[in-house]
């Protein structure tokens, strides 16, 4: 094997990585481990919703931002740096009395640091690799897979947990983000500088507008039927808010960058209301396996109105097993198949040519949607709660599926008259 295939593998890998720990780190709260007061657990609890919306807001920021730097070795020097913060972040959770206990350290301030510096990562990365087709389809599944991981992995005390749920424990081992440090700095430091991509210096503020839109929308909508959803108003009403802002974010980006951001917003709603346990260990793998693939067929054969379609078939799924309870370890094994190839297809058919824009349609996935409120209706909060890990034993009635299927069907009307009216565009190239 060639010394520059050995690199480029290695390359590789450290994209993935490095992306994967970006994502687990917003998706996961930072610890529930060596916990005795209760404030501070009721605190990153509360926060952690608030904390992901953060780091979604902060990645797009970041992409647009090192895109008008135009240097890719910039672009792999602030993801370094942001991921050595997150190591030394963590660090900080090591017990500093001998009786094993916190003293003296906000949870919630340093799960909020966490997430933010995760997101500097995910931004800075979409555009140290959006121009290598191998780097960016890997940097997606990475960002992807990573990010249905975190929703699978709800539960960071169960020590019953199969799969990925048991390995993790509800947060990053100290050593995977470590080993993703040491790569990332080898490659930053070893890589030669090429060329400015761009000579334009302005700072794309079309993608930071749509995030603007979709986000604060999302949290917004999402805490509001957090507190109401037993009104069949709100519902309605969330039902096409969050329709008008995915269409809205669509439409201020350029060309159609924005099909992402409409196919995410409405998979985020169906799928964070597919039924995840129980399950066995196994199909956490699969999951990915389907996302990798859902991903790769979408590159190949993009067909927006399909993937859009798809969504649509999952909220029916979701309904479906909310009204006729169908067994439920079969329920979930399907569930969450589907979730990963549905995801993935997605995100595969509609890779927007600037990364600015990709990272707005990867980001919608850390802002918790309406579908995480109306997951669990004896929650009452927008929270990181048992309600964000599924189970078949919640009766949920017919409403919360009801406002997927609305949500994913006025989506895809979007998404075709997006089709219409926006012309197709270039392929996206290297350098």
């Amino acid at each position: 094997m060639q010394p520059s295939t050995v690199r480029c593998a290695a390359e590789t890998v450290t994209v993935f990585v490095a992306t994967t720990v970006a994502v687990l780190a917003i998706m996961l709260p930072i610890s529930f481990a060596s916990l005795t007061a209760s404030l501070h657990v009721d605190l990153l609890v509360f926060n952690v919703p608030r904390a992901m919306t953060g780091a979604a807001f902060i990645a797009v920021i970041t992409a647009a931002v090192t895109v008008a730097i135009g240097s890719v070795r910039t672009a792999r020097w602030t993801a370094l740096l942001a991921l050595v913060g997150i190591l030394v972040n963590h660090l900080a959770l090591i017990p500093d009395s001998a009786d094993g206990e916190l003293d003296g350290l906000s949870l919630p301030t340093l799960n909020f640091i966490d997430a933010l510096l995760a997101g500097v990562v995910v931004g800075a990365l979409a555009v140290a690799v959006w121009n290598e087709p191998l780097l960016r389809t890997v940097y997606l599944f990475g960002a992807l897979g990573g990010t249905i991981l975190g929703d699978l992995t709800q539960s960071p005390t169960d020590p019953n947990s199969d799969g990925f749920s048991g390995a993790l424990g509800g947060k990053l081992p100290l050593w995977f983000i470590a080993a993703s440090v040491l790569a990332l700095a080898y490659f930053a430091i070893t890589t030669a500088a090429p060329p400015r991509s761009t000579t334009e210096t302005a700072i794309p503020l079309a993608p930071v507008f749509a995030a603007v839109v979709a986000f604060t929308t999302t949290i917004v909508t999402a805490l509001a039927v957090a507190s109401h959803k037993t009104s069949a108003p709100y519902l309605i009403i969330a039902s096409f808010v969050a329709i008008a802002a995915a269409v809205a974010a669509a439409m201020i980006l350029p060309g159609r960058d924005g099909i992402l951001v409409v196919l995410m917003s409405s998979f985020s709603v169906a799928g964070s209301l597919v039924i995840t346990l129980p399950r066995s260990g196994w199909i956490d793998l699969a999951t990915l396996a389907a996302t990798a693939g859902g991903i790769l067929v979408g590159i190949r054969a993009p067909r927006p109105l399909v993937a859009a379609a798809s969504v649509l078939g999952l909220a029916c799924f979701v309904l479906a097993a909310d009204v006729f309870s169908p067994a439920a370890a079969l329920t979930a094994a399907l569930g969450c198949l589907a979730l990963g190839a549905v995801a993935g297809y997605c995100l595969g058919t509609s890779v927007p040519v600037s990364p600015t824009s990709g990272t707005v349609g990867l980001s919608i996935l850390f802002v918790p949607s309406v579908g995480v409120a109306l997951s669990d209706s004896s929650f009452g909060h927008l929270a990181y709660s048992s309600s964000w890990y599924r189970t078949a034993d919640v009766d949920r009635g017919v409403g919360p599926g009801a406002v997927a299927i609305v949500v994913a069907l006025g989506c895809t009307i979007a998404v075709w008259a997006l089709m219409r009216r926006r012309s197709a565009p270039s392929p996206i190239v290297s350098d």
